[in-house]
């Protein structure tokens, strides 16, 4: 860098021979700082990127941990069954059931507080290789950009949004998992449920597996991802709709656990994530 300043015996003869160092020097210094915003430019728009939505939603932080109370809610209750799935409640009061769309996807309403939504998506595939098939979202290029992802199972695909972190993106590091990080962390954020920020936990089951988003002592809105019930994926949202009720994780568990499979092929409209999507 120092020859750069240096002027040299040959220039100091004439000065048309200083102005033709002085425009060799411009040069270099242009194409040196074209090399650097090529090399450097990508990395830090990814990092700012990913620091600017990890400020915007701080649940983008939160990594699942496994669940650790299995307990279940002895309460008094009921059998509810839909779509081919049947599942208990732990609460014994009326309630109102409100069809939303075509299919399945129905919401009830307990006059104890409580309200359940209930979704069968009608595509049994991965949430990734679902954005990238949906010829509305016009995101096929993504394919390139989860690579191998596109192969794994719904679960695996689930598991590694929710496992992406704004720590976790190497934005100077290999730019292929560097675009792939920012851009599962920006699904992350607009397909997860709201209660992201209070907690996800993984659970394990004999029949089923899958994930809990919101933690139900901070949370009044969970979301229960279920993989491997009958080979589908169902996904319920359970929340409060007065201020006095809180949903507890026995409560949760007993709706898990009595899920099962009654019917072969159920039918429904495609969940609330994607029409997020496509907002």
């Amino acid at each position: 860098m120092g020859s750069l300043i240096h002027v040299t015996a040959w220039e100091r003869v004439s000065a048309w021979r200083r102005v033709l160092g002085a425009f060799v020097r411009v040069a270099i210094l242009i194409a040196l700082l074209t090399v650097l915003i090529m090399l450097l430019g990508p990395p830090i728009g990814i990092s700012l990127a990913v620091r600017q939505e990890a400020r915007k939603i701080p649940g983008l932080k939160v990594a699942p941990q496994p669940l650790s109370d299995y307990s279940v809610a002895n309460a008094p209750g009921m059998a509810l069954s839909y779509f081919g799935y049947t599942f208990d409640v732990p609460w014994n009061a009326t309630f109102k059931q409100k069809a939303l769309g075509k299919g399945g996807l129905v919401q009830l309403e307990f006059e104890s507080g409580q309200s359940l939504i209930f979704i069968v998506p009608a595509n049994p595939g991965a949430l990734l290789t679902e954005i990238v098939q949906d010829q509305s979202l016009h995101m096929e290029n993504l394919q390139l950009v989860f690579g191998d992802l596109m192969k794994r199972s719904p679960y695996d695909q689930y598991a590694a949004l929710l496992n992406t972190t704004p720590g976790g993106i190497r934005a100077f590091g290999p730019r292929a998992d560097a675009v792939r990080g920012i851009t599962l962390l920006t699904i992350k954020a607009i397909a997860v449920g709201p209660g992201l920020e209070t907690g996800v936990f993984s659970f394990e089951l004999p029949d089923k597996h899958g994930f809990q988003v919101g933690d139900p002592q901070k949370s009044r809105r969970i979301d229960l991802e279920i993989f491997d019930v009958g080979g589908h994926h169902v996904e319920i949202i359970c929340a409060t709709t007065k201020d006095s009720i809180r949903l507890s994780q026995p409560e949760l568990n007993r709706i898990l656990k009595s899920l099962h499979a009654v019917l072969a092929e159920p039918s429904a409209t495609p969940p609330p994530r994607i029409a997020a999507l496509r907002n």
